[in-house]
């Protein structure tokens, strides 16, 4: 997993408006061109934000998708997907 990516597409969510728009506008064409494994990308657009922690993406920075609401997250989906993962 490349979890530098990851974290690096969290972080962009926070601090890159027109990133962060086009992760809730078209998560696909967001993602598209980063170096991201098939498995990868489908865990960032399902959300599932448990298996990217387990994979060593960083919790903080995931935290960002529910911050902004990206990719289906509430904070009831969030905990219940990361604290199942732990």
């Amino acid at each position: 997993m490349s979890a530098y990516t990851i974290n690096e597409i969290c972080y962009r969510c926070a601090h890159d408006p027109p990133f962060r728009e086009a992760m809730k506008t078209d998560p696909s064409g967001a993602l598209a061109g980063l170096d991201l494994s098939d498995e990868e990308r489908g865990a960032v657009l399902a959300g599932e934000v448990g298996k990217l922690y387990r994979m060593g993406a960083n919790t903080y920075l995931l935290s960002h998708l529910l911050r902004y609401e990206l990719v289906g997250m509430t904070l009831p989906v969030y905990q219940e997907r990361l604290f199942a993962a732990r």
